[in-house]
């Protein structure tokens, strides 16, 4: 029998209320919120722990709760579902039949997306790499095709650090997006951008076709992004409408 983490309905919408909407498309409902103010409302209540966060430290625990509980206010103020999604026994998010979600968390900020209209749905977040990073990792993330595209077009609108930092978010909400079909690892290196909208902040994706052969996948996913101060927000969905 799956036990699971019971949050207060009282918790969830107090959280949800400190919350930001980020009104990327129609077909999900996005919020974004500061993971210390989640967990300064959290104090206030006590809840139980699942045991594969037994070890962790206290600020993956913050983070964990503030993706939960803030998940649970969505489902509770837009979908009217008052299910439980946090099993104690898996890591995973548990979505309820009809739904789908997508939880990040980067530099403080907690953002969490819930669709029922969906046909995948995947969401990141991730601080703007430093150009170490950038340097020592950009063989490990962009095929040869993105790195010359950046070379060729790209370096007039972004720096290299903010270039990849897109590419890696959207390379995560990629993999988020398809990991309830594929239910494996993909290396970065096994997904391309092929084209890239500066203006409309928009890209296309594609698996190479090993890839897509082995685990059912589309030809292509079309992908959005968006600064925020300094992270980089990023998306990959479709609305079955």
């Amino acid at each position: 029998m799956t036990h699971f983490l019971d949050i207060p309905p009282t918790l969830a919408s107090a959280c949800l209320a400190h919350a930001t909407v980020m009104p990327f498309t129609p077909g999900a409902q996005c919020y974004r919120a500061d993971i210390a103010t989640i967990t300064h409302i959290r104090q206030a209540y006590i809840l139980g722990q699942p045991d594969y966060l037994a070890h962790a430290s206290a600020k993956r625990l913050n983070e964990f709760f503030a993706g939960r509980i803030l998940a649970q206010g969505i489902m509770q103020q837009h979908f009217a579902c008052p299910i439980h999604l946090t099993s104690m026994q898996s890591k995973l998010p548990q979505w309820p039949k009809g739904l789908i979600g997508s939880i990040s968390h980067s530099n403080e900020q907690v953002i969490v997306a819930i669709s029922s209209r969906s046909e995948y749905l995947g969401i990141d977040i991730e601080r703007i790499v430093e150009s170490r990073f950038a340097e020592e990792s950009a063989a490990l993330i962009l095929t040869p095709s993105e790195q010359r595209l950046w070379q060729a077009e790209i370096w007039q609108y972004l720096n290299f650090r903010e270039y990849l930092t897109v590419i890696f978010s959207l390379k995560e909400s990629l993999y988020k997006a398809v990991y309830p079909v594929a239910r494996n690892y993909i290396d970065f290196l096994e997904a391309t951008m092929v084209e890239i909208n500066m203006q409309h902040q928009k890209a296309v994706l594609k698996f190479d076709q090993t890839i897509r052969q082995r685990y059912g996948l589309k030809p292509e996913y079309a992908g959005h992004w968006q600064f925020n101060h300094d992270n980089v927000i990023t998306f990959i969905t479709q609305s079955n409408e």
